[in-house]
């Protein structure tokens, strides 16, 4: 991981801390995302285009089941986007074609309102 050519700012760094409370760990690191996995084999994605914004923008399993996508949607300052996401870094997420010649990695957003909202959510996946 390359953090002097990506380096962190202050929020990344901030939701890579509550992260690791909840047992995660900063496994890749690309110019757009920040990888995040669990011992349980759970990995997110941290959206940093996003970020710069200041922004909490989260990526989850595409194949996530739908009581943790309701129980999600429940929670206070949690939003799942109806639409999944293209990255080409989600490298541990299924791929499919999407308008191109080459398949590419999806996965659901989350919307987070806040650092608290992203605990939240990292509890909530932790239930699944």
């Amino acid at each position: 991981m390359n953090l002097i050519k990506h380096p962190l700012t202050e929020l990344e760094q901030r939701l890579i801390d509550v992260a690791a409370d909840q047992g995660y760990e900063l496994t890749h690191l690309t110019k757009y995302v920040c990888e995040l996995g669990q011992t349980r084999s759970v990995t997110i994605y941290l959206d940093r285009e996003c970020a710069l914004r200041q922004v909490v923008q989260i990526m989850i399993h595409p194949e996530t089941p739908s009581g943790t996508l309701e129980a999600i949607e429940a929670t206070q300052g949690l939003s799942v986007s109806p639409d999944l996401s293209h990255n080409s870094n989600l490298r541990r997420f299924p791929k499919r074609l999407n308008n191109g010649k080459a398949e590419i990695s999806f996965a659901r957003s989350v919307a987070c309102a806040d650092i608290t909202a992203f605990d939240r959510l990292l509890q909530t996946l932790a239930t699944e």
